[in-house]
């Protein structure tokens, strides 16, 4: 649980500050590059609730009572937000090297995934946010075309990924 010391406590010189966005909105908060994101989670949620929110902007989904419930994503490119947003949790994949060697980079445990400075993230980058939605996965042999529910927020199914909820503001007139 995050005390409300934490989110009153004042940024510090060597803290990055990150808008969080979902829908409309925009959550900023102050961290260590080095917080891991298993700590920034439930402190937006924190954040979120001191504001009274209970719920996903825009929706009628709860906020997750466990911090893992959330996923972040990030600008596929930072300097065009219009070409989406990608999920911040590098895969597993593996690498060519320059000598033709190959190497496994991503995964769960990864620098990569571990905190913003691992992420590349820099202070006022944007994080898109929403629940972790469960995919439909058939069981083992033997079973009939009955689903069952990954990992993720019991009450939402999907078939694909539902993409990112982020309105960005634009500065072009709207027509007369």
């Amino acid at each position: 649980m995050v005390s409300t010391e934490d989110l009153a406590a004042l940024p510090t010189p060597d803290m990055i500050t990150l808008l969080f966005k979902c829908h409309k909105s925009t959550t900023v908060l102050s961290v260590l590059p080095t917080t891991p994101f298993s700590e920034v989670k439930p402190l937006l949620i924190a954040a979120l609730r001191s504001r009274n929110i209970e719920t996903v902007p825009n929706t009628t989904t709860p906020l997750p009572e466990d911090p893992e419930g959330i996923e972040f994503g990030v600008l596929a490119d930072k300097r065009d937000p219009s070409k989406g947003w990608i999920p911040l949790d590098v895969k597993e994949q593996e690498v060519s090297g320059p000598k033709g060697t190959k190497k496994r980079v991503g995964g769960k445990n990864s620098v990569l995934n571990e905190s913003p400075l691992g992420a590349g993230l820099t202070d006022g980058s944007w994080i898109a946010y929403r629940i972790k939605a469960t995919q439909k996965k058939k069981q083992k042999e033997g079973q009939d075309e009955e689903m069952t529910m990954e990992e993720g927020t019991p009450d939402i199914e999907i078939n694909e990924d539902p993409g990112w909820d982020v309105i960005l503001p634009s500065f072009e007139d709207e027509g007369e």
